[in-house]
Order: structure tokens, then sequence, then C-alpha cells
């Protein structure tokens, strides 16, 4: 070691004594820190001057009168207008052909053409032939030779700013345009407009309180027939043959027939009220609809959305009911079984006993029983069908013209009067005669539980299959009554929403306020072009936060300029030392060589290492968190690139050299030093986790914006590990190619031009 030191010293002391030879190595230490301070600078905030920027607006739009206001409205000229008072960008207003024209000269960065279309089809929205409207843009990707880079990255920002500030401001004229149909009329005009408004959204509010009546009166009727069902299943459970044999079971299913009569006789009063509150709502329909029609006048927009939604409604409930229809034909299926298994039981021993006689005659009646109760269901279920498609034809006759709604009026009290005939039938039928039938079912059963031991097996799979059927009708019954009730409870909060706006309408008809009514009728054109512009806010918490761009980029542009400093050291000094050098020292092993002239290499490198972080830190103040672990950082990338850089030029000579300039372009490219290595092509990413810009671009960044656990520690063994494979090389694999090193230096130098 101690020739290693000599030499070294003699190094240091050659290069200080000569004057030039000190100046030269000054800047070799200042070069790289240029490099990297002007790249920082140059990317420190790249959006800032963006007004610098200039984007060419051509005007072409010829305006549009609308037969709903009899005025000239050019939106594109007031877009204009409000695009002169933006700074953010440097708008030029010109013509089209002057855009164009710069825009292929290189003179414009974009261009932007407001159609002669635009006013017409952004404001006539209502018209047959309405069109979206378009604005057209015209970008120049010859400007430079990144520039798709510039088109897709850079002038994104730019882009959303362009896309923002039109959005609003088309969005605040176009709104204001429409809007300004309340301030063309008079105030006799708006208060003639706001009381039919008034009258209209009443008549909307009352129908929305009887559809919530009505299916509340629903919700109730499902649950009566809930109630049935779970008598029903009351039945099959006492039935249920876990054991015991067929006239135990036979007994303790006439308990569980009169249990389901006591469950029917509970619900009868439930099902009475709900057919009776349907009853009466339907007289307060038809009531009602007399005053609906004469206050809704022209203004029956808001009437008819409100009858499209009770048809929907309607149709929802229609198919609930038809559900429970299916419930019970199912029930009705399960007894007809149960029939026929009692059936071929009586007349397997060739005799009916008058107790099997009584049995089948009950079950008879409980099957008619049912089918009535099918009938009157079916009855309601297409009662819900007829109303809901009358309403739905009643909105569309209010929106041909107050000309049709005498005819759409009559045929609507004439399918209320069907809903109420039908409604009255369902209470004359339904379930007068089910309740009977059960009774007189339990006493047949128990009449004929002492000859029922024939039947056993046959009991077995039609109780299972009929408990199961009725336990999941029981259960969509329950569903179909919650969906019931929260229609009821959505409709009602609407009506009540409604009514605040009546009252609204009414205090400033009673003040005699026309721009409280405007205000109104007409919205707020800024709080809507506002929305238009930016629906949605995006709160931005920042992860490790870096303070402008240029703090970001520190890191990549740093470990570039350290690598390209230990370039121009190899390329400048010379990496052998002489044989008058050996000579002084009294020779000197290979290693000994070796390591001792490359001390003033990297001496030369932490130099280097030390003026680009101070720049870094301390001129362009770049934001650090850890300014000690940014210097460690700096000097174990200097450290570790000097070495690879010293040992490929000692083993290849200039090869090493260019094999250098190789590896510099291949980290450049995929470092992810400026993209996300994820971004980047195939063989790029198969390469990153072996490249040192990757390790000692982390270790800065950590240095930069803060460190994760033990990630610095981890980045920095990383980096250091690169010296292990540099040392090989310089000093045992580079043996053998030290003759062929010779031999080209020599044939090169013969030339007398390399």
């Amino acid at each position: 070691m101690r020739k290693v030191w000599k030499l070294f010293c003699l190094d240091v002391r050659h290069a200080t004594m000569n004057v030039i030879a000190g100046i030269v190595c000054i800047g070799l230490i200042i070069v790289p820190s240029l490099y990297a301070w002007f790249n920082i600078a140059g990317s420190w905030d790249p959006y800032a001057n963006t007004r610098n920027v200039k984007v060419a607006v051509a005007n072409t739009d010829e305006g549009y009168t609308s037969d709903l206001m009899p005025m000239d409205i050019n939106v594109g000229e007031k877009v204009t207008s409000a695009l002169r008072e933006n700074d953010q960008i440097g708008w030029v207003i010109t013509d089209k052909d002057d855009a164009m024209g710069g825009l292929e000269a290189g003179t414009y960065y974009a261009a932007i053409i407001i159609p002669p279309d635009f006013s017409r089809n952004l404001l006539g929205v209502l018209d047959d032939d309405a069109a979206k409207p378009t604005l057209e843009f015209y970008s120049n990707e010859k400007e430079n030779a990144i520039a798709n880079v510039v088109t897709d990255k850079a002038s994104g920002a730019l882009r959303e700013q362009i896309d923002t500030t039109f959005v609003e401001t088309v969005g605040r004229i176009g709104t204001s345009a429409l809007g300004s149909l309340s301030d063309y009329l008079d105030s006799d005009a708006i208060s003639s407009l706001a009381q039919r408004l008034r009258a209209s959204v009443g008549t909307t509010a009352d129908s929305l309180d009887r559809t919530a009546s009505d299916a509340r009166a629903y919700a109730s009727l499902v649950g009566s027939a809930s109630s049935l069902l779970s008598g029903a299943q009351g039945l099959l459970d006492t039935t249920a043959p876990e054991g015991a044999s067929i006239p135990q079971a036979l007994s303790q299913a006439a308990s569980g027939v009169r249990s389901a009569d006591d469950a029917l006789g509970s619900a009868d009063s439930a099902i009475e009220d709900a057919l009776s509150g349907s009853a009466d709502s339907l007289d307060a329909v038809s009531a009602k609809i007399d005053a609906a029609f004469a206050d809704a006048g022209d203004k029956t927009q808001t009437v008819a959305d409100g009858l499209d939604a009770a048809a929907g409604t309607a149709q929802e409930r229609k198919e609930a009911v038809d559900a429970l229809v299916e419930g019970f034909t199912a029930q009705r299926d399960q007894l007809q079984s149960i029939r026929d298994a009692l059936d071929q039981a009586a007349s397997s021993d060739g005799s009916v006993t008058e107790p099997e006689r009584a049995a089948l005659a009950a079950v008879d009646r409980a099957i008619a029983a049912a089918e009535r109760a099918l009938s009157s269901l079916s009855s309601v279920s297409q009662t819900l069908g007829d109303l809901g498609g009358s309403l739905t034809a009643t909105a569309s006759d209010l929106r041909q013209g107050a000309t049709d709604a005498a005819g759409a009026k009559e045929r609507l009290d004439g399918i209320v009067g069907q809903a109420k005939d039908a409604v009255k039938g369902a209470d004359t039928t339904y379930g007068d005669t089910l309740g009977r039938s059960l009774a007189s079912l339990a006493s047949a059963v128990d009449g004929a539980s002492a000859d029922a031991s024939a039947v056993q097996g046959s009991l077995d799979d039609s109780m299972e299959s009929l408990s199961a059927v009725s336990g999941q009708a029981a259960s969509d019954l329950s569903s179909i009554r919650s969906e019931l009730s929260g229609a009821a409870d959505d409709l009602a909060a609407s009506a009540s929403d409604l009514r605040d706006l009546q009252g609204r309408i009414d205090a400033a008809l009673a003040s005699g306020d026309m721009d409280q009514l405007r205000r109104i009728l007409g919205g707020d054109p800024a709080t809507l072009a506002a929305f238009l512009s930016a629906p949605v806010e995006l709160e931005r918490d920042a992860v490790y936060p870096v303070a402008n761009n240029g703090s970001a980029m520190a890191p990549f542009y740093t470990t570039l300029a350290l690598w390209v400093g230990s370039l121009i050291l190899v390329v400048i000094v010379k990496v052998q030392p002489s044989e008058r050098e050996l000579a002084e020292v009294g020779g000197a092993r290979l290693w000994q060589a070796y390591f001792g002239r490359m001390g003033v290499f990297v001496l030369l490198a932490l130099l280097q290492a030390a003026l680009v972080c101070a720049g870094d830190l301390f001129y362009l103040q770049i934001q650090c968190v850890h300014p000690g672990l940014m210097f460690l950082a700096c000097f174990a990338c200097a450290f570790v690139d000097v070495n690879i850089m010293y040992a490929l030029t000692v083993s290849f000579g200039d090869v090493g050299k260019a094999i250098a300039v190789f590896l510099l372009v291949i980290q450049v490219a995929g470092s992810g030093g400026t993209f996300p290595p994820q971004m980047l092509p195939g063989p790029f990413q198969a390469a990153y986790p072996f490249l040192p810009f990757v390790q000692a671009i982390q270790l800065m960044r950590g240095a930069v914006a803060g460190v994760y656990g033990m990630d610095y520690l981890w980045h920095m063994l990383a980096l250091l590990a690169f010296i292990v494979p540099s040392v090989v090389l310089g000093l045992f694999l580079r043996r053998p190619l030290i003759r062929l090193n010779e031999w080209m230096e020599h044939q090169l130098a013969s030339t007398k031009v390399m």
C-alpha cells in the first residue's frame, strides 16, 4: 500500500506543479457541474411561461336567431371576447387563413377554428336537426425534435387549460343565452307564467301524494298475504311426517289448518282496509283530475313527467303482484297434488270410506277457494296494468297540446272507474269462502286420519315441496312490501320538494319580486358554467411532495453529470502510469499501479461531486429534505462511476471509452429518470435493475423528497456492489488483453491520425 500511496502523491504533485495541468484539472471539476446546473435550471418550471405560447383563434361563427327569441346571438364573438381577457395562454384572435398559414409556418403552436354553425348547434338544442357543437383544434407537431412528447406530455397541461377555458366560457355564454328568455319577458308575462307553473307544480305534488298513498295500500295488501302464507307454513310444519304416522300427521294437520284459518281471519281486516283505502284513493283521483287539467293550461310538461313516473311505479307494482300470483299458483298445484294422492290412497283398496270422501270434498273446496283468490289477484294485476298504460297515454296526450288533453282526460276517467270496479269486486270475492274451506278441511282431515296410512309415502314428497315453495313466497312478499314502502316514502319526499318550490313561487308573487321569479325560472348561468367546466373537484394530497419540476429532475441530471464527468476524466487523463513514474517509486506490481493511478481519478471525481451537489443545494436551491444524504449519494455515485470508467479504459483502451459512452446512452433512456420504467420498451425494462443510474437516482430522490424505511441503505448497497465487477475486470480479466491493447494502440498511432 506504501507504493500505491507514493504513486497517488506523485500524481497529485505533478498535476499541481504545472500551471496548465492545474487549469485543466479545474476545468475537469467545473464542466460536469455546468452540465447539471443548466439542465436543472432549464426544466425548473416549464409551464410558467405558457402565456408566450401563441395559439390562434379564428371565429367563423355566423350566429343564430331562433323562433323562440327573435334576436341574433353569436356565441363565437362572445368566446373570442372572453379569451382576450385570459392571459394564461397567448391567444391571438385572427382569421382562418392567417391561423392555418401561421400554424404551418410555425408562428402558432396551435390553431382553434370556431365553425360557422357553432351558435346554431349550441343554441338550437330543441330543433329536429340539432347537432353537437364542435371546435376544430389543429397543432403543429414539427416544432421540435421531440414533437410527440411535447404534444402528448408538455402540451397536455396546455390543452387542459384550453378545454377548461372554452367549456367555462361557452357554458356561461350558452346558459346566459338560454336564461335570457326570462329577461326578454316583461313583468306581466313573468307573473302569468309563474302562476301557471305554480298550478302545475301543485297538481303534480297532489298526484305524487296519491301515488304514495296507493303504494302504501298495496304494501298493506302484500303484508296481509304474507300473514296468510305464514298460516299456510304453519300447516306444512305441523303436517310434516318426521317419523310420525300418517294418522298422527293428519291430526296435527287439522290443528295447522285451524291456525291458518285464524291467520286468515287476522289478515282479512288488513286486506279489507287496503282495498277500501285503494277505492277511496281512486275516488280522490277522479275528483282531482278535473282540477289538474283545468290548471295545467299550456304548461303541462311537469304534469306529464309526473304521470310517466307514476306509470313506471304502477308497472313495478304490477310485476310484484304477478309474482304473488305465481306463488299462489304453485300453492294451488300442491293442493292438487295432495288431492291426487288422497284419491289414489282412497281407491287402493277398491272402496271409499265416508271420512275419506269428506276429506276429498274438503280438499276440492280448498282448491276452489284458492282459484277464487287467484282470480282476485289477477284482477288487481290487470287493474294495475291498465292504470299504468292509461297514465302513459295521458302523459303522451298532454305533451301533444291542450287540444288533445280533453280526450286524454276522458280515457283516464274511464280507467279510474274500471279500477274502482275491480277493487270492489276483489273486496267482495277475496277470502269469503277460503276461511270456511280451511275449517271444513280440518274437520275432514280429523275423520280421515284412521284410513290415511296407505298414503304416507306420497304425502312426504308433497309436504316437502309445498314447504319450500311457501317459504320462498313468504320471503318474496316481505321484499315486495319493503320496496313498496320505500317507493311511497320517495314519492312523498318528491311531493314535499314540489310544494317547497310552490311556496317560493307564492312568496315571490305575493311580494311582486320579478327578479326572484326570473331566478327561479332561469337559474344562475355563472354557477352552471363553473360546474360544467369542472363538475368534480379533485383534492390533491402529495406524498413526499416536491416543490417544483427542477427539484424533481435534479437527481437525474446530477447523476448524468457525474457519469459524464468520469467519462471526461478517462478521456483526458492517462490511465497508465509512465515507466518514469514507476521507476521513481521503485517499481510497482500490476495492482499497485492500478490503484495508485486510480487515486487521482477518485479525487477529481469526488471534487466534481462536491461542486455539483453544493451548486444544486446552495446556488439553484433545489428542495432537499436531507442535504447530508444528498452529499453522500453524490460521493457514492461519483466513486462508483469512476471505478467503472477506469476499469473499462484500463482493460480495453479506447474501446473501453466507447463502451462507457454506450452505457451512458442506455442509462439515459432506460433508467427511469424522465419516464416511469413501466412505460419503457421491453428491452429497457429488462436492463433496468442492472443499471447504476437507477440506484443513484433513487438515492438522490430519497434525499430530495424524503426516505422511506430502509430504502436508502438498500439502494446504497446496490450501488456500491458495482465496484466488485469493476475491480475484478481491472485487476484480473484484463491480463489476457494487455498485449492486444498494446498492439491496437500501436496500430492506431501508426496512422499518424488517431
